[in-house]
């Protein structure tokens, strides 16, 4: 879904000290919320694009495939984007930020919430991101391999190709599933940690 440097950027920027003045960490915690609001938007855009662009290229291929294995495959890998395209224009976010008029505690949990969301968008990308066009791809390959062996020629060149796509996807689960999911948890502490610190003042001072 991205690089490690995006990666970085989206769950480890939204840190900042823990504040100690009710004004400010409203302050701070709006901010956190609508720039991981705005880089969740971005992200899901740029996901989108990149599915669209799949799409063209797949059902492109699927109009020149060698057999009807083939083509079933580019097809897969084609609907495989749409099918992106939706779930992150659906499910890419939980909610945007809170009114600019909310409480620290609005923000507070606004936040908490969009971090259990993607938490949860991430543990579940091998089945709605990388499963899907993975299948195409193995029926695609496996088209290629039917075509190669039907015009008297080896068909193991294409275990190249498998091999190369496979170790994408699981570069590509790791770096979601892992370790993308371990920044966020981090951050979701961090939160509920703030959340309780501001929650002992307020009582103090009550």
């Amino acid at each position: 879904m991205a690089d490690k440097d995006e990666l970085n950027q989206l769950w480890c920027g939204q840190t900042t000290g823990p504040p100690t003045k009710g004004e400010d960490m409203l302050t701070i915690a709006m901010e956190r919320a609508e720039r991981f609001d705005r880089t969740i938007k971005a992200r899901s855009w740029r996901e989108c694009g990149a599915a669209a662009v799949v799409t063209a290229i797949f059902a492109f291929k699927a109009w020149g495939s060698q057999n009807a294995l083939a083509c079933a495959g580019n097809l897969v890998v084609a609907a495989s984007g749409l099918w992106i395209v939706f779930f992150m224009l659906r499910y890419g976010r939980n909610a945007p930020a809170p009114a600019a008029d909310r409480s620290l505690a609005d923000f507070q949990q606004a936040l908490l919430r969009e971090y259990e969301h993607q938490i949860l968008l991430l543990k579940n990308v091998k089945y709605w991101y990388l499963l899907p066009p993975y299948v195409g791809l193995l029926m695609a390959s496996a088209g290629t391999v039917m075509a190669r062996s039907a015009e008297g020629r080896p068909g193991w060149p294409e275990s190249i190709a498998v091999a190369i796509y496979t170790a994408v996807f699981g570069g590509v689960w790791w770096l979601n599933e892992t370790y993308a999911v371990g920044k966020l948890r981090r951050e979701r502490a961090r939160l509920l940690e703030e959340m309780k610190q501001a929650g002992g003042e307020a009582g103090g001072r009550g």
